[in-house]
């Protein structure tokens, strides 16, 4: 019998104790309230108080900005206050994860595409970690590599040539380290499922340039090469990357009676590209604030404890998650029951879960999966090691993430509060919510 179940049979027997000796007189009557009573107990136990207002209100104060929380710099900083202020008000245990990160940041982008017949200056961005163009720029003919993989390059003379690239595929780091080693000037890539130019981080200082373009551009560069049409690409680029430091967030909801330790982490990233980034992602960091919020308003008892942890530099590659993970003891690691990530959160009208190599958290994801499906919804599942769950799923630690879709237009500046559907902000917090609460115990803890 969960500690939940208890709860409920104690309050249904006093509340009908009562109701017998208040309404001896009326035997129908006394019956009818003893069993509105037991509903009402049972109710009592949690009712979900969850505010669409409040969350989107901090949506809104996360992505004020068209670069609102790129990591290292004041705004991951702004929100990381804001985050740890909120959590601190729900009376909860609150710590900060400091850690050395390098901050990047494109101080200058000029991008001129010319054709035989005519001009095309569209958006562009420089993508994370992009190198700088030499003093003068760079002006070479564009060669179309579909999605730039190796056998992309077959029959391809690219050398000192900027490659034009579809994304998807592999890691961005990895198609432009690629492009480098080939000779390559520089890289253009567009989204071909997204309309504007995307912002992407290689995760470290590339050796050329790689620059985002919107759709429509990529696709006109790409059909009039094709067509036996001369392009040129002329590329200046200016970047500053400094030493500078991003933190993660813990807000601890303690237990009661937990004399082992035992500990579910809820997650969710704050930092976020150079956009708005409101569905990637302030929408999990808002979702599990009103889920912390939740549980400290109602005090619900749980047999462990619930750490809301909100990381830091998550799009530079996971590096919030893992130092989280890395400053855990072997004692820590054994006392986490399970991980629920949660990313892009805010758009869309289906869930997607999964884990981050197909084969951990099992019976994590079923029970999820299940939770759903009682909510009315068939989610699909998925395998990604390209959010936060991963570092915990390499501990050993049972992780999965949550994401609501379809959403294409992350990493661009129509990530923006206006996507945001509020109604889907609370059905994540009840599924998480119903996981943390009812869910998570039969699925794992009896194997701890």
């Amino acid at each position: 019998m969960t500690q939940r179940t208890k709860q409920i049979l104690i309050l249904a027997l006093l509340v009908f104790v009562m109701a017998t000796s208040a309404a001896c007189d009326a035997k129908g009557e006394a019956s009818q309230i003893n069993d509105a009573a037991v509903i009402a107990a049972e109710d009592t136990a949690f009712v979900p108080e969850f505010s669409e207002a409040r969350m989107l209100d901090t949506i809104k104060l996360l992505s004020s900005k068209d670069n609102a929380r790129i990591t290292g710099f004041d705004g991951e900083s702004i929100a990381a206050d804001y985050l740890t202020e909120q959590f601190t008000s729900m009376g909860l245990d609150v710590s900060e994860q400091t850690f050395p990160v390098k901050a990047y940041v494109c101080t200058n982008l000029e991008l001129k595409v010319t054709t035989d017949a005519d001009r095309i200056v569209g958006e562009a961005k420089a993508l994370s970690y992009s190198a700088a163009t030499p003093a003068g720029g760079i002006t070479a003919d564009v060669v179309p590599l579909g999605m730039g993989a190796e056998g992309d390059y077959v029959g391809k003379d690219v050398k000192g040539k900027v490659v034009l690239m579809q994304r998807g595929g592999e890691f961005f780091f990895i198609k432009t380290a690629r492009a480098a080693q080939k000779g390559a000037s520089a890289v253009l890539f567009y989204d071909p499922n997204s309309e504007g130019a995307i912002s992407a981080t290689l995760t470290e200082l590339s050796k050329i340039p790689a620059v985002s373009i919107t759709r429509a551009d990529g696709q006109a560069l790409e059909e009039s090469v094709l067509s036996g049409t001369a392009v040129t690409v002329s590329l200046n680029m200016e970047v500053t990357h400094e030493d500078s430091t991003s933190k993660n967030i813990i807000a601890v909801y303690k237990s009661t009676d937990n004399p082992e330790g035992k500990r579910v982490i809820v997650g969710a990233h704050y930092d976020g590209v150079d956009t708005p980034a409101a569905n990637d992602n302030a929408s999990g960091a808002a979702v599990i604030l009103e889920m912390a919020k939740a549980l400290s308003d109602q005090k619900i008892a749980l047999p462990y404890d619930v750490a809301f942890v909100s990381f830091g530099a998550e799009e530079i590659g996971l590096i919030g998650s893992e130092q989280y993970v890395y400053n855990l003891s072997r004692e820590e690691k054994d006392s986490v029951i399970a991980m629920l990530n949660f990313d892009m959160v805010g758009v869309g009208d289906a869930f997607d879960i999964g884990s981050a190599d197909g084969f951990t958290a099992p019976e994590l994801i079923k029970t999820t999966r299940e939770t759903l499906k009682d909510m009315g919804y068939t989610p699909t599942t998925s395998v990604t090691d390209r959010s936060d769950h991963a570092p915990f799923a390499q501990a050993g630690i049972d992780a999965i993430y949550v994401q609501v879709g379809p959403f294409h237009d992350y990493h661009t500046d129509l990530d923006t509060i206006d996507v945001i559907q509020p109604e889907m902000l609370t059905k994540v917090c009840e599924l998480g919510t119903k996981l943390i609460i009812d869910k998570i115990p039969e699925a794992l803890l009896a194997n701890q």
